[in-house]
C-alpha cells in the first residue's frame, strides 16, 4: 500500500508515562469529517511528476515555489516534504500544455492566473475550471456564459474548440475525474496523435499512473522489464497488447 503522511501527527503517539495513547471513536469519526479532498492530496514527488509530466525539474520547481520576486502558479499544501496533488499535477500538466502547444507567454499565463484567483475561490484555477486560447489570449468556460477574455475584464467571445491537448483531462459530473499522460515527450508536439493508454485517476491505484480500465501499475510493468521479462511476456501475462506495455513504460523511462 502506499501511503504518505501529509501531517506530523501520529495517531498511536505516546503519552508521558511511556504508554500509547489511543484516539477515541469520537475522535476518529471528527478526523474522516475533516479528511481534505482526495484530489488535494499531496501524493506525488516532484521528481514523478517531472516524469509524468515531461517538465525540467527547474520549469516545475519555479512553478510550484516563485521565487523572491515572482509568486507560484500552483499552490502547494505541504512543502516539508514537497509533494503536490492531482489538483497541482493537473495544474502544471495545463501551464505546459498552454506553454507549448498553444504558444501562450508564461507572463500572459501567469496574468490569468492572477485574474482566475480574484474572481474564483479556487485555490486551483487551472485544474479546477476548463480553458482555453485563442492566440496569446486566455480564456475561462463558465457552464452557462461563453468563454471569458481573461485579460480583458471579462469581454464575451465566442467558444473556441479545446486542444486535444486539453481535452486529455476529463471530468465527470462532480468535477475534475482523471488524467490521460502523454507517454512519451514527443507526443506533446502531436497530441492528436498520441494514444491514451496510462491514466492518471485519483480513485484508481492511490493515484498512480496504471493501463487504462486496469489497476496495473506502469511502475510495476517497468520493474518486472527491468527484472527480466519482456514485452511480449508481459502483454501475455497482463493480456494487453505489446504497444500497451511498451508506451506504459516509457512513461516510467522519461527522463
Amino acid at each position: 500500500m502506499r501511503v504518505r503522511s501529509v501531517s506530523g501527527t501520529s495517531f498511536n503517539s505516546q503519552s508521558k508515562n511511556g504508554g500509547f495513547r489511543y484516539t477515541s471513536p469520537a475522535h476518529q469519526i471528527s478526523v474522516k469529517r475533516t479528511q481534505i479532498n482526495p484530489l488535494e492530496v499531496p501524493n506525488y514527488t516532484v521528481e514523478e511528476a517531472s516524469r509524468y509530466l515531461h517538465v525540467g525539474l527547474s520549469t516545475l520547481r519555479y512553478w510550484i515555489i516563485g521565487s523572491a520576486k515572482v509568486a507560484p502558479l500552483s499552490t502547494l499544501f505541504i512543502r516539508d516534504p514537497m509533494l503536490l496533488s492531482f489538483k497541482n499535477l493537473v495544474e502544471c500538466y495545463v501551464l505546459e500544455g498552454l506553454r507549448l502547444t498553444h504558444g501562450v507567454s508564461l507572463q500572459s499565463i501567469r496574468t490569468s492566473v492572477e485574474d482566475l484567483r480574484v474572481r474564483t475561490t479556487s485555490k486551483y484555477p487551472l485544474a479546477d475550471h476548463q480553458l482555453g486560447t485563442v492566440g496569446n489570449t486566455i480564456y475561462l468556460e463558465d457552464e452557462s456564459e461563453p468563454l471569458l477574455e481573461l485579460g480583458s475584464g471579462g469581454q464575451q467571445v465566442f467558444k473556441a474548440i479545446l486542444e486535444p491537448f486539453l481535452k486529455r483531462v476529463e471530468r465527470d459530473e462532480k468535477g475534475l475525474a482523471r488524467m490521460f499522460p502523454f507517454t512519451r515527450k514527443e507526443h506533446l508536439r502531436s497530441p492528436s496523435d498520441a494514444p491514451r493508454v496510462v491514466v492518471i485517476d485519483p480513485s484508481v491505484a492511490f493515484g498512480m499512473p496504471v493501463l487504462v480500465n486496469s489497476r496495473i501499475s506502469t511502475a510495476f510493468l517497468r520493474s518486472r522489464n527491468r527484472g527480466g521479462a519482456s514485452i511480449s511476456q508481459l502483454a501475455a501475462d497482463y493480456g494487453r497488447s505489446e504497444a500497451e506495455i511498451e508506451e506504459a513504460i516509457k512513461l516510467e523511462e522519461a527522463a
